[in-house]
């Protein structure tokens, strides 16, 4: 009875392998029809999902918990905008601010610019070689000259003259080297006292 069941066993294995002849390990591999789900094809996209295969660097970084030190330097550069933003709302309006405020490359630097008292302002400026792009509307000679009749200042006026209209300065105070003539020139005027800036030996401006 053994015996006749082993043959049985035999035959049917025999028979079975009739069925897949010519399949081999090739032949499978390349028949394969597996792929990748696709969204909306194989399953829903719900809303949030952008159906992307993939995240930019930007959504991986926001999917990622901050280190320490990330969440340090958000919040220090998050009060510094806070502190500018203060200083802008508490001054009045500034003119050379105004102007000038795209040439400070970081948050820093304008929070610096502004936190100085106003007569340094164009000091700074004048350091950090700003106000060589400035153009000074020229006087004639004849107009200077009548304004030292007058006492009085213009721009584009030299040292001597302005000696000659207000006399000479209680301070004079130099930026950067001497030869380039850039100084602050202090004056007592009846209401306080008053600020006279050279550039290059020329009257720029006054305060």
């Amino acid at each position: 009875m053994k015996r006749r069941s082993l043959i049985l066993s035999l035959f049917l294995l025999t028979s079975c392998a009739d069925l897949y002849t010519g399949r081999s390990y090739l032949t499978e591999m390349e028949s394969d029809d597996s792929r990748f789900f696709n969204p909306r094809d194989d399953f829903p996209v719900v809303g949030g999902d952008s159906g992307r295969f993939w995240n930019t660097e930007e959504e991986t970084r926001a999917r990622t918990p901050a280190s320490l030190g990330d969440i340090a330097e958000e919040n220090r550069k998050r009060s510094l905008r806070q502190e500018l933003r203060e200083l802008e709302s508490s001054q009045s309006e500034d003119e050379l601010y105004q102007k000038y405020q795209h040439k400070f490359g970081t948050v820093s630097e304008r929070i610096y610019f502004l936190e100085l008292p106003p007569r340094e302002r164009r000091d700074y400026l004048a350091s950090r070689g700003f106000l060589e792009e400035e153009k000074v509307e020229m006087t004639s000679e004849r107009e200077r000259a009548f304004a030292v009749r007058g006492q009085d200042i213009l721009l584009g006026m030299s040292k001597n003259e302005v000696v000659e209209s207000w006399g000479k300065p209680l301070r004079i105070e130099i930026a950067g080297n001497p030869t380039y003539e850039n100084e602050r020139w202090l004056y007592r005027v009846k209401n306080g006292q008053k600020f006279i800036y050279f550039e290059g030996g020329q009257v720029q401006g006054w305060e």
